[in-house]
């Protein structure tokens, strides 16, 4: 769990299939417990991150029988041993509930089931989820395919966000998170092995997007790690035990960022310099460690750029050139 006195958070991330958007939660809240498809979330978490985590074995196939178990980890005391929950693929959850409230529906005056039924079903279990991530004391994040802009059945413009089977709650569960991002790609991002950013720009009409943190913008680095950290006094989330040491990497990274505005080459130097490079560490947790101080120089740069200079603000340019391969064990 978290090491700071920090109110709990709510959090959104959606996007299009194969954004990172649960390797991201993954690397944020190593130690959640873990509700979705067990093999996907194993799949990810052991391949990029190069851990197990905390994966709950019969995860829930509607929103009621998700409410029942929140419900359950809260009162048992469960969820604060984990410090935080992640939801993953909510979209699924969402149209399985949809799809069992249709066929569940009652019959009307005309002798039709009821097509509003399950819509209301919808909006009253998620209206009891977000009431208990209130209270629970922990984390909750959720994964979401992404609902692009569009009309609803009256007509009217609904701007694009996560995807909760109804356009009418696209705008609904946003506005109970503390941070609701868009997962996306951007080439400009100098990250070396995944230029991923979360877009956050509240006074765009066409996606729903915000943060409560103050942290994030419309390029913000995809790492929730690090906009956590950022935020003032600073979040500190837990590392994978045993890693702990991935912080100090970061931080040796960041500063060299700083210092020389040069990030490959500030990775090649790390690499040839740090003990860890060289010392059999596995390379898939010095990458993420890496990651983590590309966006921490990232966040620091923007930070210390005085409130009112209004000038267009500078992420970390790439260097020219690919960066050098992390030295193999041995």
């Amino acid at each position: 769990m978290t090491t700071s006195n920090h109110p709990a958070v709510m959090i959104t991330v959606y996007g299009k299939p194969k954004k990172k958007k649960t390797s991201d939660v993954l690397a944020a809240f190593p130690t959640a417990l873990c509700i979705g498809v067990p093999s996907a979330i194993a799949l990810v978490a052991e391949n990029e991150l190069g851990f197990t985590p905390a994966i709950h074995p019969e995860p829930p196939q509607t929103l009621p029988e998700l409410v029942g178990l929140l419900e359950y980890l809260s009162h048992s005391g469960l969820a604060k041993q984990y410090g935080a929950i992640f939801i993953d693929d909510a979209s699924h959850i969402c149209d399985r509930s949809l799809a069992v409230w249709h066929e569940e529906a009652p019959l009307g005056k005309s002798g039709k089931k009821d097509k509003f039924y399950a819509y209301q079903q919808l909006n009253k279990y998620l209206l009891a989820m977000s009431g208990l991530a209130r209270h629970m004391g922990v984390h909750l994040i959720f994964t979401f395919h992404e609902r692009a802009p569009g009309t609803d059945s009256d007509g009217f413009f609904q701007p694009g966000g996560p995807s909760l089977g109804s356009r009418k709650q696209t705008e609904v569960l946003p506005s109970w998170c503390d941070i609701n991002v868009r997962a996306m790609v951007d080439s400009t991002y100098p990250d070396p092995w995944f230029p991923g950013v979360y877009f956050c720009d509240p006074t765009n009409p066409e996606w729903v997007t915000g943060d409560r943190t103050g942290v994030c913008w419309g390029k913000t680095p995809g790492n929730l790690r690090e906009i956590l950290r950022a935020a003032a006094g600073g979040y500190v989330p837990a590392r994978v035990p045993g890693l702990e040491w991935q912080d100090d990497v970061a931080e040796e990274l960041c500063e060299k960022i700083l210092v020389t505005g040069d990030i490959n080459g500030s990775i090649k130097v790390l690499s040839e310099t740090n003990p860890r490079f060289r010392d059999g560490t596995s390379q898939i947790h010095l990458r993420w460690a890496c990651q983590d101080g590309i966006a921490r120089a990232t966040f620091k740069k923007r930070k210390a750029r005085n409130l009112f200079d209004l000038a267009p603000k500078d992420e970390p340019k790439k260097s020219s050139g690919v960066p050098l391969p992390v030295p193999s064990a041995g």
